[in-house]
């Protein structure tokens, strides 16, 4: 993997770990919700980055993606 990789890898959980854990606790089925959710939105991720070819704007979608999660 590349360096670059690893950056946005290491990027990506500490934004998520920051998006799905502010505001307060969850409960064990708003986490195992925000788990599944979170998944998804790294699924899409990865489909971005590979579609677009690394495309800055995949992490833009990522962050509205787990954002979403947090409000659902």
């Amino acid at each position: 993997m590349k360096k670059t990789t690893w950056t946005f890898a290491l990027v990506a959980v500490g934004a998520a770990y920051a998006v799905l854990t502010a505001g307060g606790h969850l409960t064990g089925a708003d986490t195992a919700f925000a788990n599944q959710c979170a998944a998804q939105c790294y699924a899409q991720e990865n489909a971005c980055r590979k579609a677009k070819a690394g495309d800055p704007s995949c992490d833009a979608e990522l962050t509205k993606c787990l954002q979403s999660c947090r409000g659902k």
